[in-house]
């Protein structure tokens, strides 16, 4: 029987003894380790299977002619795009059971790169010496293990050996011991979710979910309504419930947590069934409260959440403008598509005698949506909160009825 095929990702001109140390565990546990060298200065040693000249023609140029540019941005994108094809190839064709990466910040843009063409479960990790900062640009979507070095990746120590070891170790664990990857039979609604609508989605998770049921949810961060588009966009769910709608007023606030442009399209190139709620649409979230502008904050609402996170209450003009961006994607489904409206509050610190309570800018949202949602789109308003009991049995009604009457269709 043929050994797991796993591929390092490295430049060797900065990074060959650290790589060969890896490559040294990963044999150790049975795989067949390929080490492919992505740097582009400098001599390095000959040990890559997969050469720094084999990345360059992948992406359609000699390496001396890219060198010769002297553009280092330039460089380090066309060899990231090489590495990129070279590992989709070889997945592709099935010669790939793992990745890992070692890198610092030509490295881990590279290498997680890389990543990101790979799909969910599939093993992959990045030892990278970025960890303490955000790596949400590295990460995107995707399910990379990331492992801080601790110490530079820059030459070997009793430090580096030990998080490289547990690196190595570790995608070795992921190849030779794969977890499940088929999806559950029955129906899977893909949802949207938000901590200060939580207390609901878990009575509505208990009212739905059963044998022939589950619900996957997306934290709505930016980064999981995109895993959430981009996976409806695979096929991997049934029917769409946007509970938490945020990242959308995040776009309008100027928050961190923002939606990108292309969110909800994916429900103009799949029908699906679709039930919108608007969790956490009354406000954004911003970086730490001691770093926020003082002039800016004082026209603001705004709730410390930790020392990394403040919430912002979200004006008029801001709402009315999420109320824009909502009744556009959804005008635009092929599925059927019913929103509902909790009338006395959109979050936990959104409801009467709250932090965020607003019923003037709340209501301008309301008149905004219904104003722009096409006319075939239902809307449900309660007079209840998004929390409540009444609100969230009445969306597992309306979610039951959905998927009855595709069935049906």
């Amino acid at each position: 029987m043929a050994r797991p095929q796993v591929l390092i990702m490295a430049t060797l001109d900065t990074k060959d003894e650290e790589t060969l140390y890896v490559r040294e565990v990963l044999q150790a546990q049975g795989l067949k380790a390929l080490i492919i060298d992505c740097g582009s200065l400098g001599t390095p040693p000959p040990v890559a299977d997969i050469t720094r000249q084999e990345v360059a023609r992948r992406a359609g140029v000699e390496l001396a002619d890219l060198v010769a540019t002297g553009d280092k941005g330039h460089i380090i994108g066309t060899m990231g795009r090489g590495l990129s094809l070279i590992v989709e190839d070889m997945h592709q064709v099935g010669e790939l059971q793992g990745v890992i990466g070692l890198g610092g910040g030509q490295g881990t843009a590279m290498g997680t790169g890389a990543m990101q063409s790979l799909p969910l479960g599939f093993p992959k990790v990045m030892a990278t010496t970025l960890a303490a900062g955000n790596m949400r640009p590295f990460l995107g979507t995707k399910d990379i293990a990331v492992f801080p070095s601790v110490a530079d990746i820059l030459g070997m120590n009793f430090i580096l050996r030990r998080t490289l070891y547990n690196a190595a170790l570790s995608l070795a664990a992921m190849v030779l011991q794969p977890g499940p990857t088929d999806r559950a039979p029955g129906v899977v609604i893909g949802a949207t979710a938000f901590g200060v609508v939580t207390a609901g989605l878990l009575k509505l998770r208990k009212l739905l979910v059963g044998p022939e049921l589950e619900m996957a949810f997306f934290h709505a961060n930016g980064m999981g309504g995109a895993a959430l588009d981009e996976l409806t966009a695979q096929g991997a769910f049934d029917a769409i419930l946007h509970w938490s709608t945020h990242e959308i007023t995040e776009i309008m606030g100027g928050g961190i947590f923002q939606a990108r442009p292309e969110h909800l399209d994916v429900l103009a190139q799949k029908r699906l069934p679709c039930l919108v709620s608007m969790g956490a649409v009354d406000y954004f979230c911003m970086g730490p409260h001691l770093e926020l502008d003082e002039e800016w904050k004082k026209g603001r609402n705004y709730i410390v959440h930790n020392r990394n996170i403040t919430l912002v209450r979200a004006n008029a003009e801001e709402m009315v403008g999420a109320a824009g961006f909502l009744a556009a994607k959804l005008n635009q489904a092929l599925g059927p598509v019913k929103v509902m409206v909790p009338l006395r509050g959109f979050s936990e610190p959104n409801a009467k005698g709250k932090q965020f309570y607003d019923p003037e800018a709340d209501a301008q949202f309301l008149e905004a949506l219904e104003r722009q949602l096409a006319g075939h789109i239902a809307i449900i308003k309660l007079n209840s909160h998004i929390n409540s009991d009444e609100f969230v049995a009445e969306a597992a009604k309306e979610m039951r009825a959905m998927l009855a009457a595709e069935a049906t269709a």
